[in-house]
Order: C-alpha cells, then sequence, then structure tokens
C-alpha cells in the first residue's frame, strides 16, 4: 500500500473510533426515557414494561461503551506496532464487540429479571 492510503485509512478508522466512542458516551448519558421503537435497546422483552426497558438501556449502554473503549485501544496498539491490515482487526472487534453488548444486555436480562413476555405474545 502507498503511506498516503495508510495515512487515510488510518484517519478514516481513528475517526470511526471516536465516533462510535463518543455515540456510546451520549447513550451511556442519555439513555431513552420512554419505551420507543426508535432508539435505545428494542427487544420484546426489553419492551415489556419501563422497568425492563430502563435495566436493559442502561446495561446496553454500559457495554457499548466498553466495546468502544476496547476498540479504540485495539487501533492504537494496531496502528503504534504497524499491524497490516488494521481494517479487518477494527471490523472484526467492532463485530465482536457489539455482540458481546448484544448478547450481554440479553442473558443479563434473562438472568436478574423475571419473564414479564408471554411466550403466546
Amino acid at each position: 500500500m502507498h503511506p498516503e492510503t495508510d495515512f487515510e485509512l488510518d484517519l478514516l478508522i481513528f475517526f470511526d473510533c471516536v465516533l462510535f466512542l463518543g455515540l456510546a458516551y451520549y447513550y451511556k448519558r442519555n439513555p431513552p426515557k420512554e419505551i420507543n421503537g426508535i432508539y435505545g435497546f428494542r427487544t420484546r422483552r426489553s419492551m415489556a414494561n419501563q422497568d425492563v426497558w430502563d435495566t436493559a438501556n442502561r446495561h446496553n449502554a454500559q457495554g457499548l461503551f466498553n466495546c468502544s473503549l476496547v476498540l479504540f485501544g485495539a487501533q492504537i496498539i494496531a496502528w503504534f506496532f504497524d499491524i497490516p491490515y488494521r481494517i479487518f482487526i477494527h471490523l472484526f472487534v467492532m463485530l465482536v464487540g457489539l455482540g458481546f453488548a448484544i448478547f450481554g444486555t440479553i442473558n443479563y436480562l434473562n438472568k436478574h429479571l423475571t419473564k414479564t413476555v408471554t411466550e403466546n405474545e
């Protein structure tokens, strides 16, 4: 790759990390107040009532924030050690982190809250 391309790609990855960190921080500081179909951790279970909604969004916001910190740290390490194919590392860490945040929230709800949605709904 050309040095200019590496710099542009690193700049794009850095901007993406900063954007993801900023959005996760905003979501953590401003979770959705009311159940809605647009913004927040939206599953049938999390939208069952306000208590579950608040718990799910608080837990998911923390998971996304942690994911964004790991993503940012992984990219700094990849850049510092000049690891090739940093974009693939970026995408892998982002997808795995999002999966951990989502499934971690689902597991948390299943483990700590009683069933609030019946099977027939």
